[in-house]
């Protein structure tokens, strides 16, 4: 009898289960403007494409036939072609070092579909990087490595930057790997952080945690590793972009969202001028760069031991 009931609530378990399958609507999809472009020598890109449902695991196409160029206040032209579905590419000539200097503003037009779409940045000054050292640490396991850039943000308030970082040439892209500040580390426009060494939590933030197949944290950096860090300067309008979208991407769900701000669409500074009702997503900014890489070599190990080197 006893194992009768077993089997009885088993089988009562598995009938209930119901598949609800939602039924959302459809949207109409918007155009996405991805355009950051550096004063590096090398080509630059722009990305069109369209936003898709939100249960559309499919790969969303790129925005083909679209006029892209980029002008700046020097009357200088930028012609961005077209070079696979939605990647339109701007190659820099031999006799042109990169696409500008600290100072130009920058004006973006597209044309797709009988709507212009506009937008303007200001190629504003970086900060230079002095170098990048590996240090040591006990966790998540006793020898463990991790990494931090040293770099002295210039006197005057008013910079913005977005830094990223490549571990063995493999730029770190995660969700939620979007590190910004204002000037030295500011998290908040017009704070009195001016002229001094970036602050800890920014310049240790190229430091991802890892964790192997059974999910245990393993030590970031180990032996032979490479790391490449990049200051990119950006706009206030830019730094509160990327931050409101790290925001969004970070939402934790679950009860705590009882309590939260509501989703909004993210601040962007492109504009349709010929149609203000048309929807657009996305942003436009012109960065200067400054890198520097170091390698978790035997020479650097010895750094580590010689300078006592700690987290």
């Amino acid at each position: 009898m006893r194992k009768f009931l077993k089997i009885l609530v088993v089988f009562t378990l598995i009938s209930c289960e119901d598949v609800i399958t939602p039924d959302l609507p459809t949207n109409t999809p918007i155009l996405v403007v991805d355009a950051w472009l550096t004063n590096l020598h090398e080509p630059q890109k722009i990305i069109l494409s369209e936003t898709q449902d939100y249960l559309d695991s499919t790969i969303s196409l790129g925005v083909s036939g679209a006029s892209v160029m980029v002008n700046d206040d020097l009357g200088n032209s930028f012609e961005f072609k077209e070079d696979s579905r939605g990647e339109y590419v701007w190659t820099p000539e031999d006799t042109v070092s990169n696409i500008g200097e600290i100072g130009t503003f920058f004006f973006l037009n597209i044309s797709y579909e009988g709507k212009n779409i506009q937008a303007q940045s200001e190629l504003r000054r970086t900060a230079t990087i002095d170098s990048i050292n590996f240090v040591k640490g006990a966790f998540p396991i006793k020898k463990s490595y991790y990494a931090e850039f040293w770099s002295r943000e210039p006197t005057g308030i008013g910079d913005a930057y977005w830094i990223k970082s490549y571990k063995n040439g493999v730029y770190q892209n995660r969700l939620g790997d979007i590190i910004t500040c204002l000037d030295a580390g500011a998290s908040s426009e017009g704070a009195e952080i001016d002229g001094i060494p970036f602050i800890p939590p920014v310049r240790r933030g190229i430091t991802r945690f890892v964790s192997d197949e059974n999910g245990d944290l393993q030590s970031p950096f180990v032996k032979g590793d490479s790391l490449y860090v990049e200051i990119h300067s950006i706009t206030y309008e830019a730094f509160d972009f990327l931050n409101k979208t790290s925001i969004q991407i970070n939402r934790p769900g679950g009860f705590g969202e009882l309590f939260a701000v509501s989703l909004s669409n993210v601040p962007t500074n492109l504009v349709v001028q010929n149609d203000s009702s048309y929807p657009v997503v996305g942003f436009f900014n012109v960065s200067a760069v400054h890198g520097l890489g170091n390698t978790l070599d035997d020479e650097e190990l010895a750094k580590i031991k010689l300078y006592d080197r700690k987290w």
